[in-house]
């Protein structure tokens, strides 16, 4: 008998450099999609389309783009994209509009399915590796091919017909998937390794001294996880397990992207996740009555970056470590 195929709509909440990417690469596999995005983001994508560029090539999708929740149905599935800092505002902006819609947290941190749960009954974690580049309206940019991998559960544990539907979508994207029952460790391994976004952001740089100051601060992470007594799974594997990757180089007016709170500077969006990666691990530190003061340092400069407009390389990797004064 043959399977049936989900004709569900995707609701593409966030429609940056995450849910560009697997907003378009959906429409162009044929899933119904429709984007939530910022205005000028919105404006541009109904007037030239969504710019997709890949390492094959680049191709253009028209579907439709809205800058609020009001057209979302109960029938629909929400790919919430947002940056952790939105989610809240999000999820009551959307209570407004429906009671009751499945929501994937396709988003960076441990804390955005827990806010979405207070909103909504049915929520799912996605772990993202290999994401998108956004910083002009109407183009995103994904580097591999495959365009990345997710894995995904339902919060706070298991797995439902619905997990499996959308797996099988986003497979036919071109996305490799992995179904787990738990989620949430995996989230935790990934926060690990986003230690290091800040100091891509700040120094706007991926030499052997930035890489120090990253493992400095991952090591620190890991410290504090393991006294508090999380469960995490490391997300990255053995080069001899992964897929082969056709990683293209993306370099423009800033050069080479580095992270998603880079990505976010060069916006001069305002504000930054780094509360969310950072800030957990400073906030899990103070509860053991303990300090982090790497990932503290690294949360405030990124944070008064941010609500300065600063771009990314306000310090070289020297500068950084000078101010940092690791052991």
């Amino acid at each position: 008998m043959a399977e049936r195929k989900d004709y569900r709509r995707i609701v593409i909440y966030g429609a940056g450099a995450v849910g560009g990417v697997v907003g378009g690469l959906l429409a162009l596999s044929g899933t119904p999609v429709l984007l939530i995005g910022r205005p000028s983001n919105v404006d541009a994508i109904l007037e030239h389309g969504l710019r997709i560029v890949t390492p094959r090539g680049t191709r253009t999708v028209r579907l439709p783009a809205v800058t609020t929740p009001n057209q979302i149905k109960p029938a629909d599935v929400v790919f919430l994209c947002v940056k952790s800092q939105d989610t809240d505002a999000a999820m009551r902006d959307l209570q407004a509009v429906v009671n009751d819609v499945p929501i994937f947290c396709f988003q960076n941190g441990v804390r955005n399915e827990e806010i979405a749960s207070k909103y909504f009954p049915r929520v799912y974690g996605v772990l993202v590796m290999g994401g998108g580049v956004f910083t002009q309206n109407g183009e995103v940019t994904t580097r591999g091919d495959p365009p990345g991998r997710f894995i995904i559960g339902r919060y706070p544990e298991g797995t439902d017909e619905l997990t499996e539907s959308i797996g099988a979508k986003l497979r036919d994207a071109g996305y490799e998937v992995m179904i787990t029952p738990e989620i949430m460790p995996y989230k935790w391994g990934k926060l690990l390794g986003n230690l290091t976004n800040a100091v891509g952001a700040i120094t706007n740089n991926v030499g052997e001294e930035a890489n120090r100051i990253a493992r400095i601060a991952q090591n620190e992470g890991k410290e504090i996880l393991n006294q508090a007594g999380v469960h995490w799974i490391q997300t990255t594997e053995p080069s001899s397990r992964r897929p082969k990757t056709n990683l293209k180089p993306v370099y423009g007016q800033f050069g080479r992207p580095l992270g998603s709170t880079w990505q976010s500077l060069v916006r001069q969006q305002g504000t930054v996740e780094t509360e969310y990666l950072n800030g957990e691990i400073v906030r899990l530190a103070q509860k053991l009555g303990k300090r982090a003061p790497i990932n503290e340092i690294l949360l405030r400069i990124t944070e008064e970056m941010a609500a300065n407009h600063e771009l990314p390389g306000k310090y070289t990797p020297a500068q950084l470590m000078k101010i940092l004064k690791p052991d």
